[in-house]
């Protein structure tokens, strides 16, 4: 009868111990363990997900941020990136690399993340550079190259399904100047505080001055809220006129001389600051027309806008 490798190999073992103290009884092929320091058939960590995620095509390239503890206080720019793992992770691998994926003379830039407190979360903000220009350029395709990190075995990630070559990639979008403008005016202007009236005849209070960050108190009750503030056009040309809301605000506008109700345009802003997230819009004719400004039903009393107006 023929004995296999391996019944062969412990029977000589068995007359001569001394031979076989350096031998490894593991026979071919079979596996030996997993990874130094893993726990057998454990996977890797991998991307769960992301913000922005993997491919996309609209990421606003900046944030409008005040900082207040800078050598010269003011509004700065940042961006901000965030990615979560499957697993825990290792807090001391934190840093990943930036590439241009278009044009190389734009050199990679290594950036230090932060670790949430279960270390599944990564954090990364992205400052302007020293050199000026924005975090991000818009309208550009980057990589955000996560394989310097690791899981908390010691292991590189595994890039799929969400990044199979370890890289988070996308492009940014284009900038809107007027929405990064009305930012710096939410960031920096001191509220001027207004109480909305009741009804149009009661007296509504102006909210017409450009640049102005307003924030406007809703009468009401019962968790129902609504109220009318005044608009008067400019005497000798059209105007377009915007309000940037801190959240979403249901608005209507009635022009008072031709007793019309006028189309507003609502919609959600790119996140350029924390203050804005949506904004009306809506046309005023010349003429020193009055206009009401109704504001709800809402389940809100107080709500914050920058008003801007423009020449048509």
């Amino acid at each position: 009868m023929r004995l296999s490798p391996v019944i062969a190999l412990f029977a000589a073992c068995a007359l001569a111990p001394m031979a076989c103290d350096n031998e490894d009884p593991t026979p071919p092929g079979a596996d030996a363990g997993t990874d130094a320091g893993t726990d057998a058939g454990e996977p890797r960590a991998s991307v769960s997900s992301a913000q922005p995620a993997e491919g996309s095509s609209d990421l606003y390239p900046v944030e409008l941020y005040y900082d207040g503890a800078a050598s010269r206080p003011g509004v700065y720019h940042r961006k901000v990136l965030t990615v979560t793992f499957s697993g825990p992770m290792d807090p001391s691998h934190s840093q990943v690399m930036l590439t241009h994926r278009s044009d190389s003379s734009i050199a990679p830039r290594t950036l230090s993340g932060q670790w949430s407190s279960d270390h599944r979360t990564l954090t990364v903000t992205i400052p302007a550079p020293e050199e000026g220009g924005p975090p991000l350029e818009e309208k550009a395709p980057y990589a955000l190259d996560l394989t310097q990190l690791l899981d908390a075995a010691g292991r590189p990630i595994d890039g799929a399904p969400v990044v199979g070559d370890g890289k988070l990639d996308f492009t940014t979008a284009e900038r809107d100047g007027d929405l990064e403008h009305a930012c710096t005016h939410t960031l920096v202007n001191t509220p001027e505080e207004r109480t909305a009236a009741a009804t149009k005849f009661a007296f509504p209070p102006a909210t017409d001055i450009g640049h102005t960050r307003y924030r406007l108190t809703l009468p009401g009750s019962d968790g129902t809220h609504e109220g009318y503030s005044e608009f008067i056009s400019a005497p000798d040309v059209d105007e377009n006129v915007t309000l940037y809301f801190d959240r979403e605000v249901p608005l209507s506008v009635h022009d008072e001389i031709g007793n019309v109700e006028v189309p507003v345009e609502i919609h959600t802003t790119a996140p350029a600051c924390a203050g804005i997230t949506h904004q009306a819009r809506f046309s005023a004719m010349a003429g020193d027309i009055i206009y009401s400004l109704h504001y709800g039903p809402a389940s809100f009393a107080t709500f914050e806008f920058i008003l801007e107006r423009q020449d048509r």
